[in-house]
C-alpha cells in the first residue's frame, strides 16, 4: 500500500465529499492498518487534535467503531457510507469500495 498516494487521494477525493458535514483540513495522518479480511482503518487528527477514522471496506459492515461510545459517524450527504466505484467494477483495495468516516466524540 502506497501511503503517500492514499493520504493524498483521501484528502482530495474522499474527505472532500464530506465538506457539507465537516470541514477537515490541516490533518495529520497517524496510522493505517488492516482490521479485517477486506477492511482497513486510516487514522488522522484534525487541526484541533480530534481523532478521525476513515474506514475502508469492500462491502459495508458498519460494525467497526459503531458502538456510540468513543466515536460517531459523520454522514456523507444522507448516507452513512460513501461508495466509490469504477465503470468496470474493478476492485482496488482502499480506493474502490465503501468509506465510513468516524470522529472522536468530545469528552
Amino acid at each position: 500500500m502506497d501511503e503517500n498516494f492514499l493520504e493524498s487521494f483521501y484528502e482530495n477525493v474522499i474527505l472532500a465529499q464530506y465538506f457539507d458535514a465537516v470541514f477537515i483540513y490541516d490533518i495529520q495522518w497517524k496510522s493505517h492498518g488492516k482490521i479485517d479480511l477486506d477492511a482497513w482503518a486510516h487514522y488522522f487528527d484534525d487541526k484541533d487534535g480530534r481523532e478521525h477514522v476513515l474506514l475502508y471496506e469492500d462491502f459495508p459492515g458498519n460494525t467497526y467503531l459503531d458502538d456510540g461510545l468513543t466515536h460517531e459517524i459523520i454522514q456523507c450527504g444522507d448516507k452513512q457510507n460513501l461508495n466509490l466505484t469504477l465503470g468496470n467494477d474493478k476492485k482496488i483495495d482502499n480506493v474502490v469500495g465503501y468509506f465510513t468516516l468516524f470522529k472522536e466524540k468530545v469528552k
